[in-house]
């Protein structure tokens, strides 16, 4: 390639590039307070589970939100919620990866208030039937 090819080609990159940008003003305040994950190609059922852990992770981000130092067990509050939202997840019909990336959303407000509710989310992954399945 010719140097005179090399600046037109390297111009149209960075165009391209240039609206890849993170951006950020107005769609920053359109977030939803829980990410989504997925939901293409799930039954009605699924759409209703998926819903029902939705508003289970709602609950232990609230409950987490209350507790401003770290601690082994946490507050009871927090235990409830984190113990249904593992209930709802293990009695869900979900993809398993669906059901791994739900248990980042509620382990991350756990990481840094309850100890004991965030080793129970990483014992429930379901890493092993990913990988063998």
């Amino acid at each position: 390639m010719g140097a005179g090819r090399l600046v037109p080609l390297t111009a149209v990159v960075l165009v391209v590039f240039a609206g890849c940008g993170g951006g950020g003003g107005s769609n920053a305040s359109q977030q939803p307070d829980v990410p989504q994950p997925t939901n293409v190609g799930l039954s009605p059922r699924q759409h209703r589970e998926l819903a029902q852990l939705r508003a289970d992770i709602a609950r232990v981000r609230a409950a987490s939100a209350s507790v401003h130092k770290r601690s082994l067990m946490g507050t009871p509050a927090l235990m409830n919620a984190t113990s249904e939202f593992l209930d709802h997840e293990e009695a869900s019909t979900l993809p398993l990866k669906t059901k791994n990336r739900l248990i980042d959303l509620a382990a991350a407000p756990n990481a840094g208030t309850c100890e004991q509710c965030f080793q129970m989310l990483e014992a429930n992954r379901p890493i092993p039937q990913i990988k063998y399945h």
